[in-house]
């Protein structure tokens, strides 16, 4: 750890002397947005109930914005039927107002809230603290509960954080420090599938509450709109220690480590219509020891140092990006990875466009990945990165009718060393976790096709649709941690993921200060999942969860809100063992000042 921490404090020296080199005495356009990194996910917001995420970024096209990406295959960050704060706007005029304060709470023990202030906001110098804290602790009933030991259960969860950010503007570059700190609360609340005969000898523990901590510094430099050199640059540094409470049982001490992530991005522009860069990053994990490792080859250190030389063209009514991503990897053992990185766009008429991409690379699969994707794996095991050879992706959107705009897309991926999600209880021991997941590597291809509409043609309304369907080939592989039987894994699924999703969104603003806002979202035929412990495949129920939200702003420095969440009180779970909450009620106000 000594090179990391001086070769943290030589980049730290360099990016300083690059900054005051570029130092002149001018203005620039300051941004005027108190930023909140806390981007709340339904996971977040309304706790236990989870739903998939499908991430598209936007694209200006017409008259309106239009997302048009193939969505990722993630059932851990759904902004649908969110309904923690990150969903009332925190945008302050700052020649009026400076912060602002957002509470909220509701059935099921939910809580949330959130705050922040620009304490300086100077014509170059920004200085911005913020945090957030939102919990629940509710009772869920098991979905399947005749034969087994609990019928219900307490979920807790909680989630809490502070941010400062400061942020000085040069002429040729910005500088920015920020510190972070965060902390995760949960319990392992999941079914343990287990016969009440066999209680005597599994004594598992629900109650207590893991505890994960994060503290992250980083440190970035990027050119401004005002620099004129031949170079432009993004450089970051950035550096987290992280620690859970406990490890396989509460009986147990956690594990902890630390994550130091580099990144720089240096490209000119020639020609008028080129550009020619080259992105790097390097990732470094490492963990400390601890007697209770089941395999001392599984917490090891990790290095990815990655690549990406690049060369855009940019036509009247084309651009394209070439580019390739170059991987060395330090595990176990050493590795290589090359993956394309090209994408275009041809526009027709300024309204139908054709896209096609192929990237792929290294998926890091760090402690802190997993534990956004999955906080209910075993505290005993790590995840090990995976290699996505090619990720392919065709399609065709059109706005040609003023309001109106759809899209068709298209793709194939494939990863080999992908993770699906097993489940089993940690260890048969006292005060063990009831129910967590292990990793079941795999080569995952992974196909899909859909399409999604967006209108504002229906008065006062603003409106979206989406469908996709997906198709699986799955061939086992070893990993780390489990160990491939072909009798016990003789059928190939790819483990929770779905066949087919559809979402809806609609915003209406039937008057001028109120807003509301109906969610839906659809995700059937899940491949269900492996219940190690008693040898059991199991389906799992469709996700199909209605939500419902409305806004009223009373003043310019008031607003009220109230959310309505799983309407139809279905009853599923995200990860095999955990259900979601039922129907649930919020509410809560927002204050700028």
């Amino acid at each position: 750890m000594k090179t990391i921490y001086k070769t943290i404090f030589v980049i730290g020296l360099g990016i300083t002397s690059l900054t005051i080199s570029a130092q002149r005495d001018t203005t620039l356009t300051r941004q005027v947005l108190l930023e909140r990194e806390y981007n709340p996910t339904l996971q977040d917001a309304s706790k236990i109930n989870t739903t998939p995420n499908i991430y598209t970024p936007v694209v200006k096209q017409g008259n309106i914005n239009f997302v048009s990406s193939t969505p990722q295959i993630k059932l851990d960050n759904n902004q649908l039927g969110a309904s923690a704060p990150g969903d009332i706007k925190t945008n302050v005029d700052f020649s009026k107002k400076r912060g602002y304060l957002i509470l909220g709470g509701g059935t099921n023990g939910n809580l949330d809230g959130a705050a922040g202030y620009r304490i300086v906001d100077g014509e170059r110098d920004r200085l911005d603290l913020f945090g957030n804290y939102d919990a629940t602790s509710g009772k869920i009933n098991y979905l399947d509960k005749e034969n087994y030991l609990n019928k219900d259960v307490k979920a807790k969860y909680s989630n809490a954080g502070v941010n400062l950010k400061y942020q000085h503007t040069f002429d040729p570059s910005i500088l920015t420090i920020g510190a972070s700190f965060r902390n995760t609360g949960y319990n392992y609340y999941g079914n343990s599938f287990y016969r009440p005969e066999s209680s005597s000898f599994l004594p598992f523990d629900y109650d207590s509450r893991q505890s994960v901590n994060v503290f992250s510094l980083n440190l970035g430099l990027k050119s401004s709109e005002k620099n004129e050199g031949a170079l432009k640059y993004i450089g970051n540094i950035g550096f987290s220690h992280f620690g859970n409470k406990y490890g396989p049982t509460s009986l147990t001490d956690g594990i902890s480590g630390e994550q130091v992530d580099l990144g720089v991005n240096v490209f000119t522009e020639f020609d008028t219509d080129k550009t020619m860069g080259i992105d790097g990053s390097i990732m470094y994990q490492t963990f400390g020891k601890e007697d209770w490792f089941e395999n001392d080859d599984v917490y090891h250190k990790y290095l990815n140092v990655q690549g990406t030389p690049y060369l855009k063209f940019l036509g009247a009514n084309w651009d394209v990006n070439l580019g390739a991503n170059v991987n060395f990897l330090f595990d176990t053992k050493v590795g290589f990875s090359l993956a394309p990185n090209i994408k275009a766009n041809v526009r027709i008429n300024d309204v139908n466009r054709f896209y096609a991409e192929i990237g792929g690379g290294v998926n890091n699969n760090t402690f802190l990945d997993i534990l956004q994707e999955n906080r209910y794996v075993n505290p005993a095991t790590r995840v090990g990165y995976s290699k996505t050879l090619y990720d392919a992706k065709i399609g065709f959107s059109s706005g040609v009718i003023s309001g109106l705009e759809f899209d068709i897309f298209a793709g194939y991926k494939q990863t080999n060393k992908d993770h699906l999600y097993i489940y089993r209880p940690s260890k048969r021991e006292n005060y063990a976790w009831s129910l967590v997941g292990t990793p079941l590597y795999a080569n995952v291809s992974t196909g899909h096709i859909g399409g999604q509409l967006k209108t504002t043609l229906i008065p006062y309304t603003d409106l979206s649709a989406k469908i996709t369907g997906y198709f699986y080939n799955v061939k086992y592989r070893d990993g780390y941690v489990t160990l491939v039987d072909p009798v016990t894994f003789s059928e190939k699924k790819a483990w929770g993921h779905p066949s087919f999703t559809a979402e809806l969104n609609a915003d209406v603003k039937p008057v001028d200060k109120l807003t509301l806002s109906v969610n839906y979202l659809y995700a059937g035929g899940r491949e269900g999942a492996y219940l190690s412990s008693v040898n059991l495949q199991a389906k799992m129920k469709d996700i199909n969860e209605l939500n419902f939200r409305g806004e009223y702003q009373v003043t310019d420095w008031l607003s009220v809100n109230a959310r309505l969440n799983n309407i139809l009180y279905q009853r599923y779970e995200l990860y095999y063992g955990y259900p979601l909450q039922g129907f649930n009620i919020l509410g809560g106000v927002s204050l700028k000042f």
